[in-house]
C-alpha cells in the first residue's frame, strides 16, 4: 500500500506541474496570439508611445523562454526601426517619450538620438517627459538622450543631473598581498591594462593615457551634441555641467529643458498639440503587421548579434534558461548559414562584446573569411563595445561602422593567473604534486610560473599578437606599422578610431543597414527583409528540446521524458503556437508603410 501510495502521489505531482505548465503556455499563447490577419494595426492619427526606462535588449529576443516571462523584451534594433518607420508612417503624427533611470549605453543613446533626429526631419514632433533625470546623482548620459527631443518636460521637484563623467578602477594588490594572494600575468602590450587590477597599486601612465583620451572624447561628443540640439553655445554646455547637477528650474533657466510640469500636464500638452491623435505603445507598433503585401522580388539580409563575452562553451539550443554571451560554435553555424543561403543577399553583423577567448574569436573570424569568399558582403555595425575579440571578430568585414562612443580596439592579449600559493601557507594547508614534464602545473594556482613558464608564456603571446595584428592589417588594409600604431591593447571611442582607420564610418545600426541595402544594389529608403540567424526557437519547441538535453528538473523529468511522444501527436497545436508568436519573432521588414 504505501508503495502505491508513492506512485500516486508522484502522479498526482506530475500531473500538477503538467497543469501549471499548460496554463503558462495557454496564457502565453493568448497573450502574443494575433491570428492570421493583421495585428491592431495603426490606424488614423497616433502618437508613437516609447518608455526609454525599458531595457531595450541587444540581439533577437524569444528564442527561448526568457526568465519564463510572458512577454519577450523589445530590441534596440526594432525600436530603431519602428522609429524610422514612424517617420514616413502617415499614421503617426508625433512621439512621446518617459526618461526617468534609462538603462542603455552610451553608444545606444547616440543611437536613438540619431533615429529621433532623423524623425524630426519628417516636421513631425517629439516631445519627453521626466520625473527627474537623475535623483542624487550623475545623470549626463541620461541628460544627452533627453536632448535628442525637441521639447522637454520635467517635473517641477525633479532635477537634471548633468555632471562630469569619468571611470574608477580598483586595484587589489595589496588586499591580495595580505591574503597571500598573487596576481601573475604577462600582456601584449602596454596599453592592455585589464591586469593591472591584480597586479598594480594605481594607474600605469598608459592606462591613464587612454582612460583621458577615451573620457575626454565622450565628453566633447555628449556636450556638441547637446549644444546643438538645445542651440546653446558649447562653453555654456560646459558651464552647467560644471554646476550641476541642476534643479528643474535652474535647467529651465539654462535653456535645457522646456516646461517645469506634472505628467498629467504633460499628456495634456501632447493632446493639444497633437489633436486626435490616440497613443500606441512601442511594443505593440513593433508588433502590427503594417505592410499589406509583401513581394518575392524583396531582398534579405542575414543580421546576426554577437552579444557578450566570446567563448568556446558548446551551445544547448534548447535550455530554457538561456546562457548569454558569444559561443563560437552558435555564432559560426549561424554565419554560415546566412553566407550558404541563396536568398541572403548580405550579412548585418551587430557586435556588442569585450572580447573573450581568442581561439573562439579566431574560429567566428574565419567563417567571416569564408562568406566573403562566397561573394556575401558582411557589414559590421558595433554597439557600445567592440574590444579585443569584439574587435577582432568585426576586423575582416567590408566595412565597419561604430557610433562615436563605441569602445573599440584593445587589440592586445594577456594570460596568466591568481596564485594561491601564499593562501595556502598562511591557511597552513599542504599541498604536494606529482608531475611528469618540465612543464607541468604551469598554470596552477598553486606556485607561480617559473623562469622557463615565462619564457615560455611570452612566446605564446609573441606569436598570438602578431596573429591578431597581422590579421588587422589585413582586414584593415593597413601595413603591420600603421596597425601597431593603434594597437598595442589601447581602447579607442568609436570617433578615434574612424579617424586612425580601425573603423570605416560613425554611425549605428541603422546607418549600417542603410549601407547594405546599397551595397546590394537598393536604395537606403527601399524595403529588405531581416532575418534573424540562428532563427529563434519558439517556447513550445524550447520545451521539448529541454526533454531531449535533460534540462527540466529532476523530479518532473523522468515522467515527462515517457510522455515524449505526445510531440507527435501535438504537431498541428505546435504548429498554430508557431503561427501566433512568430510576429515579433521571426522576421522584420524595413521600411513599413502606411496602408
Amino acid at each position: 500500500m504505501r508503495l502505491i501510495g508513492k506512485i500516486l502521489l508522484g502522479l498526482l505531482s506530475v500531473v500538477g506541474f503538467l497543469t501549471l505548465l499548460a496554463v503558462g503556455l495557454s496564457i502565453y499563447a493568448l497573450s502574443n496570439f494575433r491570428g492570421s490577419t493583421p495585428a491592431m494595426p495603426v490606424s488614423g492619427r497616433a502618437v508613437l508611445a516609447i518608455d526609454l526606462d525599458d531595457n531595450f535588449v541587444e540581439g533577437t529576443s524569444g528564442r527561448r523562454i526568457e526568465g519564463f516571462g510572458l512577454r519577450s523584451q523589445v530590441s534596440l534594433h526594432d525600436t530603431l526601426l519602428a522609429i524610422k518607420r514612424a517617420k514616413s508612417d502617415s499614421h503617426i503624427v508625433g512621439i512621446k517619450a518617459n526618461l526617468s533611470e534609462q538603462s542603455l549605453g552610451l553608444a545606444q543613446i547616440q543611437e536613438v538620438r540619431e533615429a529621433v533626429a532623423d524623425f524630426r526631419t519628417s516636421g513631425k514632433p517629439a516631445f519627453l517627459y521626466s520625473e527627474t533625470i537623475g535623483e542624487g546623482s550623475g545623470a549626463l548620459p541620461g541628460y544627452y538622450l533627453a536632448s535628442g527631443f525637441g521639447t522637454i518636460w520635467v517635473q517641477p521637484s525633479g532635477t537634471v543631473g548633468i555632471a562630469g563623467i569619468g571611470t574608477e578602477e580598483f586595484f587589489l594588490k595589496k588586499l591580495l598581498d595580505r591574503l597571500g594572494l598573487k596576481g601573475s600575468f604577462v600582456a601584449r602590450k602596454e596599453f592592455k591594462s585589464a591586469p593591472e587590477t591584480f597586479t598594480a597599486t594605481s594607474m600605469s601612465p598608459a592606462n591613464r593615457e587612454a582612460m583621458t583620451a577615451l573620457i575626454g572624447s565622450w565628453f566633447e561628443q555628449i556636450t556638441s551634441g547637446i549644444a546643438a540640439d538645445r542651440k546653446i553655445e558649447p562653453a555654456a554646455v560646459k558651464a552647467l555641467v560644471d554646476k550641476g547637477p541642476l534643479l528643474a528650474s535652474e535647467a529651465l533657466e539654462g535653456k535645457l529643458i522646456d516646461h517645469l510640469g506634472y505628467r498629467d500636464e504633460f499628456d495634456a500638452h501632447v493632446k493639444s498639440e497633437l489633436k486626435g491623435a490616440n497613443e500606441v505603445t512601442l511594443s505593440r507598433y513593433i508588433g502590427a503587421e503594417m505592410v499589406a503585401k509583401q513581394t518575392s522580388s524583396r531582398k534579405r539580409v542575414a543580421v546576426v548579434h554577437a552579444v557578450g563575452e566570446i567563448d568556446r562553451a558548446k551551445d544547448k539550443g534548447g535550455e530554457l534558461i538561456p546562457s548569454g554571451g558569444v559561443h563560437a560554435e552558435r555564432t559560426s553555424r549561424a554565419i554560415r548559414k546566412a553566407a550558404d543561403d541563396k536568398n541572403i543577399a548580405a550579412i548585418l553583423l551587430r557586435v556588442d562584446s569585450p572580447g573573450g577567448s581568442y581561439v573562439a574569436s579566431d574560429t567566428i573570424w574565419r567563417e567571416i573569411i569564408k562568406a566573403k569568399e562566397k561573394n556575401k558582403p558582411v557589414i559590421v555595425s558595433m554597439g557600445n563595445l567592440a574590444a579585443s575579440g569584439g574587435y577582432f571578430i568585426a576586423m575582416p568585414a567590408d566595412r565597419i561602422f561604430a557610433d562615436g562612443a563605441t569602445i573599440t580596439g584593445s587589440i592586445g592579449v594577456f594570460s596568466g593567473k591568481v596564485v594561491i600559493e601564499g593562501a595556502l601557507a598562511k591557511l597552513e594547508i599542504g599541498h604536494e604534486q606529482v608531475t611528469v614534464g618540465e612543464s607541468a602545473g604551469m598554470f596552477s594556482a598553486t606556485r607561480d610560473f617559473s623562469p622557463r613558464d615565462l619564457a615560455r608564456l611570452n612566446q605564446m603571446l609573441d606569436a598570438t599578437y602578431a596573429d591578431f595584428t597581422g590579421k588587422a592589417a589585413q582586414g584593415r588594409g593597413k601595413t603591420a606599422a600603421e596597425i601597431e600604431e593603434v594597437a598595442r591593447g589601447r581602447v579607442w571611442s568609436g570617433a578615434d578610431a574612424a579617424k586612425n582607420g580601425l573603423v570605416d564610418e560613425v554611425g549605428g545600426f541603422i546607418r549600417a543597414l542603410d549601407y547594405v541595402k546599397t551595397r546590394i544594389g537598393l536604395q537606403a529608403d527601399d524595403q529588405v527583409t531581416l532575418v534573424p540567424f540562428p532563427t529563434p526557437q519558439q517556447p513550445w519547441l524550447t520545451l521539448f528540446q529541454s526533454l531531449e538535453d535533460d534540462d527540466l528538473p529532476l523530479t518532473a523529468l523522468g515522467f515527462l521524458q515517457t510522455l515524449r511522444w505526445f510531440e507527435t501527436r501535438l504537431a498541428p497545436f505546435k504548429a498554430m503556437m508557431e503561427a501566433a508568436t512568430s510576429e515579433g519573432h521571426q522576421l522584420r521588414m524595413e521600411p513599413i508603410s502606411a496602408k
